[in-house]
């Protein structure tokens, strides 16, 4: 082999190791770093530029995602293609707002951290109330699972009181915002402005941003905490309650009593 041939191989060798050490991947950028030291009051006081989540969308794919510091945040779990989000915490199973949802045969799509779509269809509905808890959750089962590249969202586990914690706030423009917990009361949760933050990234939800999930991070995971049912800084239901998640648990067992379908809690 001539020289040339061994310095352009050489040159192909050394291009293949560098795509493959950061991570390069489709039009999503491949995946994300672990980060369990990622905190979102460093994200909030910290970093600059768009706060939306995506850089392009078409419901029906491909998207790309935002690659500033969103992209630090794996919200694939959530699907994007209506102000009706719905967010998975169980392959087939996601919640919404129960006063704005998707009906039983709607369609959902998802997007993995490629950019591809994985669109879905909603079978059925149960509503919390019609399970023993007067509380603004609906429930969607999904016709089938989402992929292992789709995030599915734990809940805090019963008992933890987030008061104070900074959570990541979503809204009906894919967009993240920062806003405190001010307190768990019974089974609702209420955030609060947090006025040390920087004004552009905190806002009033509006009509239109209900069934919005926040989340807690801890140890690089985001933990569902609240879909929105009210606006300014925004209030819905406490996902940390034990009495929220007997009822997620009572409305699931209806969607498909013989799927044995289980919650995730973890410690926030």
């Amino acid at each position: 082999m001539g020289l040339i041939a061994v310095m352009r191989k050489l040159r192909l060798v050394i291009v293949l190791s560098l795509l493959v050490a950061v991570g390069c991947a489709g039009p999503g950028g491949g995946p994300a770093l672990h980060r369990p030291d990622l905190r979102l009051d460093d994200l909030a006081r910290k970093e600059a530029g768009s706060n939306g989540l995506f850089s392009s969308y078409i419901a029906n794919g491909p998207v790309r995602w935002n690659q500033g510091w969103p992209w630090q945040l794996d919200l694939s779990g959530v699907a994007w293609d209506s102000s009706v989000t719905a967010t998975a915490i169980h392959p087939r199973i996601v919640v919404m707002a129960a006063h704005y949802l998707r009906p039983a045969g709607t369609a959902v799509v998802f997007h993995d951290r490629d950019g591809r779509a994985h669109p879905r269809r909603i079978q059925q509905v149960a509503l919390l109330k019609d399970h023993g808890l007067p509380c603004d959750v609906a429930v969607g089962l999904l016709d089938q699972a989402l992929p292992r590249q789709i995030r599915i969202y734990p809940l805090p586990h019963p008992g933890k009181d987030p008061a104070g914690r900074l959570a990541l706030v979503t809204d009906q423009s894919r967009s993240l915002w920062f806003h405190r917990v001010a307190r768990a009361e019974q089974n609702g949760l209420v955030l609060a402005h947090d006025p040390t933050l920087p004004a552009s990234s905190r806002k009033s939800l509006v009509a239109g941003d209900s069934g919005n999930p926040s989340f807690l991070l801890s140890r690089g995971e985001l933990i569902l905490i609240e879909t929105h049912t009210f606006g300014g800084p925004g209030m819905g239901p406490w996902y940390g309650s034990a009495d929220v998640q007997a009822a997620l648990r009572r409305a699931i067992s209806a969607l498909d009593p013989s799927a044995g379908f289980r919650l995730v809690a973890i410690s926030p």
